[in-house]
C-alpha cells in the first residue's frame, strides 16, 4: 500500500473507531510506529483535525466527516455482491437494512455504473444455508456490549460430546461465526488460559458488572496437538473441497497425501475424520489411531 492509500485508510479507521493507537495502526498496515506518527502530523498538517490523547491514542476531532466518496466499479461490484452473501447468509433486521443502505449507495451512482451493477445481481445469486445465522440474537447482542465494555461474563457451559456442565467466569474478546454456530473467544479464569465457547453450548449467560483490563495472553506450549492424516490420492481432491479448520499444511508421501492440523483437544477432528471412512489414516498423535480404531470397531459391533 503506498502512502496516499494508507493516509486515505487512516482517516477511515479514525473516523469508524473514533480512537486509535499507533501501535495497532502499525500492525495493520505493516510499517512502523515511527511511520504512524509521521503520517498523522502529514494528517493534520493537511487540514484533518488529529487529536493526540496521550497513552490513549489518536482521534478526530469531534464534528470532522470525510466527504462523500466515489466508487470505482471494482468497488462497486465487490461491494454489492458482499451485500447480496450477507442478506442471503442472515436473518433478523439485518437482511432489509443491508437493502436499504445498497438503495441509498446506488441512488448517488452514476447511472452507467449502477446499470452495470444491476447487471451482475441478475447473473449471480447466492444458496441461502438451511440455517441462517441471527445477528440480532439476544445472546450475540450482550456479548458485544460485554467485549465493548470489557466486562466478564459468567457462563453455565455444556462440554463438547459430554453431558458435564461448568460454571465459568471469562474475560470475553472476539466473536466469530463458523458452519453454523458462534463462537466466543476468551479468557478462562477458571481454566487460567485462553478457550472458545459455542453460544449454543451456553445455557446460561450473565454479564457481570466486573471489568476487566487488557492482557496479552499467550496458549501454554504443548497445548496445542499436531495430528498428521494420510488420505488416498482418489480421496485428495474432495479433502481439499471440504477441509477442516484447523488445516495448516500438507507433504505427498509414497502412499498419498499426508495432512497436518493444529488442534486444542483431539474431538475437534474426530468426527470429521470418521466421515472419510478407510481412506483416512491417522498417523499421529498415537492417542488419535486408537481412538479412531476404537470408534472403527464399535461401528463394526453393531453392523455384525
Amino acid at each position: 500500500m503506498n502512502r496516499v492509500d494508507r493516509l486515505f485508510a487512516i482517516t477511515l479507521i479514525l473516523q469508524r473507531k473514533q480512537r486509535v493507537r499507533a501501535q495497532d495502526l502499525a500492525r495493520t498496515f505493516e510499517v512502523s510506529e515511527r511511520t504512524i506518527y509521521r503520517d498523522m502530523t502529514a494528517l493534520s498538517e493537511s487540514g484533518v483535525p488529529i487529536v493526540a490523547l496521550p497513552g490513549e491514542g489518536y482521534e478526530l476531532a469531534e464534528g470532522y466527516f470525510l466527504r462523500p466518496i466515489t466508487l470505482t466499479p471494482e468497488e462497486a461490484r465487490a461491494l454489492f455482491l458482499a451485500a447480496q452473501m450477507l442478506i442471503s447468509h442472515t436473518t433478523g433486521r439485518v437482511p432489509a437494512d443491508a437493502e436499504l443502505a445498497l438503495a441509498k449507495v446506488a441512488a448517488v451512482m452514476p447511472h452507467e455504473l449502477r446499470a452495470e451493477v444491476a447487471a451482475l445481481a441478475d447473473i449471480m445469486g447466492f444458496i441461502a444455508p438451511a440455517q441462517r445465522f441471527d445477528l440480532d440474537e439476544p445472546r450475540l447482542a450482550r456479548l458485544q456490549e460485554a467485549i465493548r465494555a470489557r466486562r466478564i461474563i459468567w457462563i453455565r457451559y455444556h462440554g463438547f460430546a459430554s453431558n458435564d456442565v461448568s460454571e465459568r467466569q471469562v474475560e470475553p474478546h472476539r466473536l466469530w461465526y463458523f458452519q453454523g454456530a458462534w463462537y466466543l473467544d476468551g479468557f478462562c479464569r477458571v481454566r487460567q488460559d485462553l478457550r472458545v465457547f459455542r453460544l449454543d453450548r451456553m445455557d446460561e449467560l450473565k454479564v457481570l458488572r466486573t471489568t476487566f483490563a487488557p492482557r496479552q495472553v499467550e496458549r501454554q506450549p504443548g497445548r496445542t496437538i499436531e495430528a498428521r492424516i494420510r488420505f488416498a490420492p482418489a480421496t485428495v481432491r474432495w479433502v481439499r473441497e471440504r477441509q477442516h479448520y484447523a488445516w495448516v499444511d500438507e507433504y505427498t508421501d509414497a502412499h498419498g497425501v499426508v495432512m497436518i492440523y493444529r488442534l486444542d483437544t483431539l474431538q475437534e477432528i474426530k468426527p470429521w475424520l470418521l466421515g472419510w471412512g478407510a481412506a483416512a489414516e491417522p498417523l499421529a498423535p498415537p492417542e488419535l489411531r486408537e481412538e479412531i480404531r476404537a470408534e472403527a470397531n464399535r461401528i463394526l459391533e453393531i453392523l455384525t
